[in-house]
């Protein structure tokens, strides 16, 4: 390996890892690094940056959100110069032709497709937070990036620690060039786990090791709800016993963090409000964890970052209570609050004078905030749908963010205590290190319109099976035809085809599965134990577990006969279905319904024993002969009934994976084709406006530019319109009344649903997940703004909060921007372009970096 000359300057000697990632970089290979938070793996990727432009070449660093764009911009600014390094995001455009250039994944994927010459002269890609491609709707992004990518530029892939870093490499090779892949388990800095439990009577705070020699505490145990009191713990003769614990208060974890010298913390509450308010509590407490002199360097540091924002801004921010807040050293973070804010709390906290941050899990992607100890107040969040324990995944990208390197000898977890979670629930997150990498390619509009303009019918579809998605596919159809063969040569058969009559109607497939319940036994082949039953987009998912321990998700395809519930089991209340003790109960009595089962099978052939031959068995044994248990034992029968069951499922299967992505891209192109789109494997005209869309509802957008309905309004009321295509109401109450600036904005509002409508039923009829529906509830906002608006006035009409109102008109924006060059009428475009000047100011337009902000 050369001598690391090039790189950020750093004060710390190189970890193995980061020394075999760089010699492969040496040698010309793309690499996968996968390693804990805070590990030094993005030393790695700007090494491969500063190597690049020693030779002139240029590196580009690409990450999944903006807002971690920013921040490495600033990072790589700091040791590289303010005129090497550039920023692309789309709301920012800063010397992009830079020998190091900051964007989204997003917009490499833009450029690959209408600008690939940018790339000639680039060296590497650093793909930061790669397991992002994991994510449903920006997910697909990262693989056609990398599908997509010139064969010359190295990869550098960057990932939190998963267990299958091997399997990402091995893709990589396979569809772009030779790619190691480098693993660290290790934390750089060792983590403790606790567990923190409030009593009633004095408000007491326990504070216990969750883990002893890497297993569960057993002190944990008696913390638990059933054994403290719970609905099952009774007095003899009496009413129940009082639950002695309860969950500690925020102000007291803070008090007894300070005491015993745990600060700085980060607290992870999976709730806005829940930030806000935990902020308010601890103020309110009288507590104050900074001195004078740091309270006066927050007040300067705040001046310097927001003392361009006009008095009216700072009162519809609430920057008063903001900042007293961050004089005490204490602050929220999370996406209701205004960009420019966020980035002011992470710089303070990184500067040593915020000692306690309540926030929200997007503090835990990527953003570089260290912290001596991680408080996680509930292992539960709600997802907009429905309430998701934390995943071991989940777990560990939290608690990455405890114990800051150079400065702690160890850093600290601290799991709050609840009547919902059991102390081995907490211990298995923290032993738990499963966290396995899975794609969420698939075939898009846009990029359909993309592969039409540059390959041949063949070659596209050859590229779908090129996905991380397919090649994933491809392993689990190994093991599947694994499978298979042994239940063939179980069933002594060479074919084993299943035929219409075998097969039963989806519906009733469908409909025998939404009538299931938690807790109900069912035999699908073998015997399983419902967890969960939910509808999506119209059909039904099950998720249950069977005597392994082992849970699974069962839909109308993975099955080839209805269920049948065999049993009824007892469930735990209030009943977790991602909890591990609940589950632990609910595989005991599976077992045991199983043992019941094969005890009747026993039974029934024990009976039938002395009717097979009418005497003593022939072969000297209890069993009969091979062609008796094939056709004369009833258990026998059965046995094989369930192996031809299972192996029609397996089939099934291995023939929905192998042409999954296949058949998806054929369905997309059949509805383009059919909407006019595509003829005859080209794009006509209406598909060269989607090529340039690039959106979530880039066709229901691109229809309704066709059908003309954002045609002829003025700039605010066309900013208005385009609003709907981005907003998506966060909570499931009634919306408020819709308002719009005129009877044709409501009127064009009402043809954009009637276009969606159409989408929705053509996308049901080719068997494509549908578009998600439009939202006219950000109209007035944007309308306002573009109309020249007050911040103030804005947010006091409409129930946004100040981060979520520029994130909106920021997303609009970027619509915006699209329409002014893809509308077919030149009026459109026009207005379009004069909605994007009139909304770039203010709070909105706010500036990236310290350079850039206004003096006071």
């Amino acid at each position: 390996m050369s001598d690391p000359l090039f790189g950020p300057p750093r004060s710390f000697d190189l970890d193995r890892f980061q020394v075999e990632a760089m010699e492969h970089l040496d040698d010309g290979r793309s690499v996968v690094v996968s390693a804990p938070t805070g590990s030094g793996k993005t030393w790695v990727a700007e090494y491969a940056i500063a190597r690049a432009a020693s030779v002139g070449r240029r590196g580009l660093y690409t990450t999944p959100i903006k807002a971690l764009s920013n921040q490495k911009f600033r990072d790589l600014r700091g040791w590289m110069g303010r005129d090497s390094v550039g920023l692309l995001t789309g709301d920012n455009s800063i010397n992009g032709d830079a020998s190091a250039v900051v964007m989204t994944t997003e917009v490499l994927r833009n450029m690959l497709y209408s600008q690939p010459e940018r790339l000639d002269s680039t060296d590497v890609v650093v793909m930061d937070e790669v397991h992002y491609l994991q994510d449903n709707y920006r997910g697909p992004v990262w693989e056609e990036v990398i599908i997509h990518l010139p064969a010359h530029i190295r990869l550098v892939a960057l990932s939190a620690t998963v267990s299958n870093a091997d399997e990402l490499a091995e893709w990589i090779s396979s569809v772009h060039a030779p790619c190691a892949s480098v693993t660290e388990t290790t934390r750089p800095v060792r983590l403790q786990n606790n567990y923190c439990i409030s009593e009633k009577q004095n408000g007491r705070l326990h504070l216990i090791p969750t883990l002893k020699k890497g297993r569960s505490n057993p002190e944990g145990r008696r913390y638990d709800p059933a054994r403290s009191g719970g609905r099952d713990n009774r007095r003899k003769g009496g009413p129940p016993q009082r639950r002695p614990w309860r969950t500690p208060r925020r102000a007291e974890v803070i008090t007894e963090l300070r005491r015993r010298n745990l600060l700085p913390a980060i607290t992870f509450i999976f709730s806005r409000a829940g930030c806000e308010d935990a902020v308010s509590a601890v103020r309110s407490a009288g507590i104050r964890l900074t001195d004078d002199a740091e309270a006066q360097r927050i007040t300067e540091h705040v001046m310097l970052k927001t003392g361009h924002l006009s008095e009216t801004d700072r009162a519809a921010l609430e920057w008063d209570s903001w900042l007293a807040g961050l004089q005490a050293g204490l602050a929220a973070h999370h996406a209701g609050i205004v960009p420019l804010f966020k980035e002011t709390v992470e710089e303070l906290f990184t500067m040593g004078l915020l000692r306690s941050v309540f926030a929200t899990e997007t503090l835990a992607l990527g953003i570089n905030m260290p912290a001596r100890t991680v408080v996680i107040e509930k292992l539960s969040k709600f997802t907009g749908e429905h309430h998701e324990t934390l995943s071991p995944g989940d777990y560990t990208q939290l608690t990455g963010r405890a114990g800051r390197r150079g400065i702690d000898d160890e850093g600290h977890a601290v799991v709050l205590w609840t009547p919902f979670t059991t102390f081995d629930d907490v211990a298995g997150l923290a032993k738990s290190r499963a966290f396995e990498l899975r794609s969420a390619f698939r075939p898009t509009y846009n990029m359909t319109c993309h592969l039409v303009e540059r390959y041949t019918r063949k070659d596209a579809e050859e590229l779908m099976t090129r996905s991380f998605g397919q090649f994933q596919s491809n392993r689990a159809i190994e093991s599947l035809n694994q499978r298979r063969d042994q239940l063939l040569a179980r069933l002594g058969e060479g074919t084993a085809t299943p035929t219409e009559a075998d097969t039963s109607d989806r519906g009733a497939i469908d409909s025998a599965l939404g009538r299931l319940k938690p807790g109900d036994a069912i035999d699908v082949g073998r015997t399983v134990a419902v967890l969960s039953v939910a509808w999506r987009r119209k059909a039904v998912k099950v998720e249950v577990l069977d005597d392994d321990g082992e849970a699974h998700t069962l839909d109308a395809d993975a099955l080839t006969v209805p269920p049948v519930v065999v049993k009824a089991l007892r469930l735990p209340e209030p009943f977790n279905p991602h909890s591990r003790s609940h589950q632990h109960d609910l595989v005991g009595q599976l077992r045991a319904v199983k043992r019941k089962s094969n005890k009747t099978k026993g039974n029934k052939g024990k009976g039938n024993k002395s009717n097979r031959s009418g005497g003593a068995s022939t072969n000297g044994h209890d069993d009969p002969p091979a062609a008796s248990q094939d056709h004369a034992s009833p258990w026998r029968s059965e046995e094989r009934t369930q192996a031809r069951r299972e192996l029609r499922r397996v089939e099934a299967r291995i023939e929905r994976r192998r042409g999954q992505l296949t058949e998806r891209f054929g369905a997309v192109v059949g509805l383009l084709t059919e909407l006019g789109h595509i003829d005859k494997w080209e794009l006509t005209e209406r598909g060269r406006i989607l090529l340039g869309t690039f959106h979530e509802l880039d066709l229901v957008l691109v229809e309704s530019l066709l059908d003309g309905h954002l045609d002829g309004h003025d700039p605010a009321t066309l900013a208005g319109l385009i609003s709907g295509f981005v907003y998506e109401r966060r909570r499931n109450d009634d919306p408020p009344p819709e308002w719009y600036s005129t009877p044709a904005a409501e009127s064009a509002m009402w043809g954009m649903e009637v276009t969606l409508r159409k989408i929705q039923r053509m996308e049901s009829a080719y068997g494509l997940p549908e578009s998600r529906d439009m939202d006219p509830g950000l109209f007035a906002a944007a309308h306002g703004w573009a109309a020249g608006g007050g911040l103030g006035d804005i947010l006091d009409e409409e129930d946004l909060s100040g981060g979520d109102f520029v994130r909106s008109m920021k997303q609009v924006l970027d619509l915006v921007s699209q329409v002014a060059v893809v509308a077919p009428n030149p009026t459109t475009r026009k207005a379009a372009s004069t909605a994007l000047t009139m909304m770039q100011r203010g709070i909105v337009d706010a500036p990236v970096d310290d350079d850039e902000a206004p003096a006071p």
